[in-house]
């Protein structure tokens, strides 16, 4: 074997977990290339909101992102809804269609705590399990609009301000 390949094998363990030790200090440098433009003013607000950011003149090479409003998105059906009457489903499913919004938003602001668990016996996937949690706090929110949809659902839009997506960063004291 020549002795470039074997120096080449020997210092990439050494490089590799090198590069592990240097993560991104910001959260927009560890951004992916195709991140939304709500990911990536998120990400800027974080900046924003550490203690230590890197200096402003680092950051100014790339512009901020204009976002006028984060959005969440829920859906539900009325049929599947509890209720004597049809206008009392109607009613539960904007509600249900207006939380599964609301955690939309809250996951875009907190983000998910995903936890699984897989059980393998004699190399046989036995059981797989994945379990995603959002938990965080969502204030001003606005609805945008509710949209019956083809008879039986509806369609609820809220939105929040990168305004208060900041107040609702500083209150919760993420940064």
């Amino acid at each position: 074997m020549p002795s470039h390949l074997i120096r080449l094998v020997l210092c990439l363990p050494l490089a590799l977990s090198l590069t592990a030790c240097m993560a991104p200090s910001r959260a927009v440098d560890a951004l992916p290339g195709d991140a939304s433009l709500s990911t990536r003013a998120l990400a800027e607000m974080r900046d924003d909101l550490t203690p230590n950011p890197a200096p402003r003149a680092a950051r100014a090479l790339s512009p901020a992102p204009q976002v006028t409003q984060f959005t969440g998105l829920g859906l539900s059906q009325v049929s599947t809804q509890p209720g004597t009457s049809l206008n009392e489903k109607r009613l539960m499913a904007i509600r249900a269609a207006r939380m599964e919004a609301l955690r939309d938003l809250t996951e875009q602001v907190h983000g998910i705590r995903l936890s699984s668990e897989t059980t393998l016996r004699d190399q046989v996937l036995r059981s797989d399990h994945v379990r995603g949690i959002v938990e965080g706090e969502i204030r001003g929110a606005r609805t945008l609009r509710i949209t019956p949809k083809d008879g039986d659902s509806f369609e609820v839009v809220l939105a929040l301000s990168p305004d208060v997506v900041r107040y609702i960063m500083r209150a919760v004291g993420r940064s």
